[in-house]
């Protein structure tokens, strides 16, 4: 059973309405003065990582973290501005299960990302 703490609360509240994938230290600035400490918004989104309850991504040596569908699902993140799209990847699934399969294992889970420019990115630098 989980604690549904103050802390907890604040750090879920200020993910949800970003939309976007941040850092621990970004969320913790945006949630102000009244933040709990910058460790204790780092072990809240590992947690929630954890539990499924929000995704993460690694970008360089920085997790950052969103808000996203319960259900599973992938992303094709902006290598520019870090946008993400959630995607469906029926034939990937299907892929990971063969995969597995052939090689006697059995699928508990996998993480695709893939990474791209979007159309924004693409068209401030000029390439297409």
């Amino acid at each position: 059973m989980r604690r549904n703490t103050k802390q907890r609360e604040a750090v879920c509240a200020a993910l949800a309405a970003t939309g976007d994938f941040v850092s621990a230290q970004q969320l913790h600035e945006m949630l102000g003065n009244d933040a709990p400490s910058l460790a204790t918004v780092y072990r809240t989104l590992q947690a929630l990582a954890e539990l499924g309850d929000i995704d993460s991504l690694v970008r360089g040596s920085e997790t950052t973290y969103r808000a996203c569908a319960p259900e599973h699902h992938h992303h094709l993140v902006c290598v520019g501005c870090n946008a993400a799209v959630e995607i469906e990847a029926d034939e990937i699934e299907d892929w990971a299960r063969r995969v597995s399969a052939a090689h006697g294992y059995e699928l508990v889970g996998h993480v695709v990302e893939l990474s791209g420019r979007c159309a924004d990115c693409r068209n401030s630098t000029g390439l297409h």
